[in-house]
C-alpha cells in the first residue's frame, strides 16, 4: 500500500537535480502502463494476453536497463572527468554565465550524441547485437521504449567528447532523462497528429513508426529532433504509409534474459542480422 507520508517526505526531501532527473522516467513508465492498460481493456483472448506478456518481457528489459545504467554513468562520470581536462576553458567559463542557453545547447549536443549511438548501432554488427533488442517488439506500442539494451557502452565512445565543449553532466544527466521519457513516448500506438511545425523538427510517432517496420531501414534514428536525419539522408516522412509489419521476423522469446542475448549469440554463430543495417 502506497504510503503517502513517506513519498511526500522524500519528494521534499529530493534535490531540484534528482526531481528533473526522475519525474520523466515516472512519467514515462506511468504512460505506459496507461497504454498497455488501454490496449487490453480493448481486446480479447489471444490479443489481450499478448499484450500483456510483451508487457511483462519490455518491463523486465526495462529492469535490467535501468541496473545497467548505474554503471554505465559511473563508467560516463570517469571518462567524463578525464576528458574535460583537455576541454576548451572559453565553453566551460560561458555555459554557467548563461544556463538556459548552455541547457539548451547541451540538450541538441545530447541528441546529436544519441542519434550517432542509434546509427552505429545499426550499421555495425557489434552495435546491432547489443541495439536488437529495442526492435523485437511485434507491434508498435509504447512497450518498444521498455525494451532497451543491457549493454549500451558503444555510447561511451563518443558521450564523453561532449566534455569538451566544457558541458556539465549534470545538465547532461537531466537531458538524458528528458530525451529518454520523449522517445518512450514516441513508440505510443494512440492516434496522435502532430502540427506539421512540430513535426518538422520533432520525432513523432507517425514518423518513429518507419524506425521499426520490418522491411524498413537505419531511418529515422533521431532521438527527439529530425535534423540529423535530415542532414544524412536517412529521414522518411510520416506522411508514408505506415508499416504493415514490425519486429523480427522470427519472434523473439519472451524470456528478457534471452532477448537480450539474442543478437550476441548470432554474432557470435556468425549469423546475419534479423534486420537491415543499412538505410533504406
Amino acid at each position: 500500500m502506497l504510503n503517502v507520508e513517506w513519498l511526500t517526505r522524500r519528494l521534499s526531501d529530493a534535490s531540484s537535480h534528482e526531481l528533473a532527473v526522475n519525474v520523466p522516467y515516472a512519467l514515462a513508465f506511468a504512460c505506459v502502463g496507461a497504454e498497455v492498460a488501454w490496449l487490453a481493456a480493448r481486446r480479447q483472448g489471444p490479443a489481450r494476453a499478448a499484450i500483456l506478456r510483451s508487457a511483462g518481457t519490455a518491463t523486465g528489459m526495462a529492469a535490467g536497463a535501468f541496473a545497467v545504467g548505474f554503471l554505465y554513468t559511473a563508467v560516463l562520470r570517469f571518462l567524463w572527468e578525464l576528458v574535460a581536462t583537455q576541454r576548451w576553458g572559453g565553453a566551460g567559463a560561458f555555459w554557467p554565465d548563461h544556463p538556459l542557453i548552455g541547457a539548451a545547447a547541451t540538450f541538441v549536443a545530447w541528441d546529436f550524441s544519441g542519434w550517432l549511438y542509434h546509427l552505429i548501432g545499426h550499421r555495425t554488427r557489434v552495435g546491432w547485437a547489443a541495439h536488437q533488442p529495442h526492435h523485437t517488439g511485434e507491434g508498435f506500442d509504447a512497450t518498444l521504449g521498455l525494451r532497451q539494451s543491457w549493454a549500451p557502452f558503444h555510447g561511451l565512445v563518443h558521450h564523453p567528447l561532449l566534455a569538451l565543449a566544457g558541458f556539465d553532466l549534470r545538465v547532461v544527466i537531466v537531458c538524458a532523462a528528458v530525451s529518454n521519457c520523449w522517445q518512450v513516448l514516441e513508440h505510443t500506438s494512440l492516434p496522435v497528429r502532430f502540427p506539421r511545425w512540430l513535426e518538422a523538427h520533432v520525432m513523432t510517432p507517425a514518423a518513429h513508426r518507419h524506425h521499426h517496420g520490418r522491411d524498413g531501414g537505419a531511418v529515422n534514428l533521431g532521438p527527439v529532433f529530425t535534423w540529423w536525419d535530415r542532414l544524412a539522408g536517412t529521414w522518411v516522412s510520416p506522411d508514408v504509409p505506415a508499416p504493415v509489419a514490425y519486429g523480427p521476423a522470427v519472434p523473439a522469446p519472451a524470456n528478457p534474459v534471452a532477448v537480450e542475448l539474442r543478437g550476441w549469440v548470432a554474432l557470435v554463430a556468425g549469423q546475419r542480422p534479423a534486420l537491415r543495417l543499412a538505410r533504406r
